[in-house]
Parts: C-alpha cells; sequence; structure tokens
C-alpha cells in the first residue's frame, strides 16, 4: 500500500517540474546549436576559442564560423539567427530597445515570430557593411503580387 501512495505523489509532482524547465528564459542571446568548427574572440588572451552549445552572449562577442560549420543564436525576443558558414559576426545583447548584430562578412538568417509584441519587445537589426543597421520585418507575402512574364527585348534574342 505504500508503495503506491509514494508512486502517485510522484506522477503529480514530476509534471511540475517539467513545464518549470520548459518555460525558463534569459534575458541575453545564447548559442543553442552549432555544427562544426565555431570560435568567439577572448580578447583576454587575445585568441580564438571553440565555443560550447548554451553559451551566454552578454557582451558583444566576435565569433568566426569555419568552412561547413554553422551557428544558431535564440533571442529572448522570439527571435533566432542561423550564421552560415565562412562568417565572422560580433553578436551583442540588447542596447538601446534592439538587438545589433554586425555582420562583418558571411551569411545570416534571421527568422522573427510574426506574433510578437512589437511594442513591447526589442527589435533585431542586422549591420552590414554599408555601416548602417537594417531593421528586420517578418516576411509576408502580399496576395496582390503576381508573376509578370515580358518578352525579351531584340537586344536579348
Amino acid at each position: 500500500m505504500m508503495k503506491i501512495k509514494v508512486i502517485n505523489i510522484l506522477l503529480f509532482i514530476m509534471p511540475f517540474y517539467l513545464v518549470a524547465e520548459e518555460y525558463t528564459t534569459t534575458e541575453v542571446p545564447i548559442g543553442v546549436e552549432m555544427t562544426g568548427q565555431v570560435n568567439r574572440y577572448d580578447e583576454g588572451s587575445g585568441a580564438f576559442e571553440p565555443i560550447q552549445v548554451g553559451e551566454k552572449i552578454s557582451v558583444p562577442t566576435l565569433y568566426f564560423n569555419a568552412a561547413e560549420s554553422e551557428l544558431i543564436v535564440s533571442y529572448p525576443a522570439k527571435i533566432v539567427a542561423r550564421f552560415g558558414e565562412n562568417t565572422r559576426v560580433v553578436v551583442s545583447p540588447e542596447k538601446d530597445g534592439r538587438y545589433e548584430v554586425d555582420l562583418q562578412f558571411g551569411t545570416v538568417s534571421a527568422l522573427l515570430d510574426p506574433k510578437r509584441c512589437k511594442e513591447k519587445e526589442p527589435a533585431f537589426a542586422i549591420r552590414g557593411s554599408g555601416g548602417s543597421p537594417r531593421p528586420l520585418v517578418p516576411f509576408t507575402q502580399s496576395p496582390n503580387i503576381r508573376d509578370k512574364l515580358t518578352p525579351p527585348s531584340k537586344k536579348e534574342r
């Protein structure tokens, strides 16, 4: 009889622990996944060091992805960014109400949840080689866009 009571108590307690883990968040971006060789620059030693999955980004940090490597960073504001191979990028925590990525060279893809609260949540911007940050907005395709076929000009024939 005692074993049945203990099992029932554990079944009632266990789901609370699972829910608590599922909803834990951080206030800073975090490296959630990587493949290949991804390094970050350590200012203290002046060298590149390999990163670990789960590493929090609390200060602006320079990351370098080698060939056939990628890094996926999750932001608390329902934003995910993927940095492709041969990419050098500075990833920063929130500053002045927005997350900013300084893409020095390479490829970045970002996914912003279109249902997130844009008034309360920080914006996301990518600073490219031109120097000015470009704010990203969720992609929505307009139903009014139609493909128009244009005949080739005489020069193209």
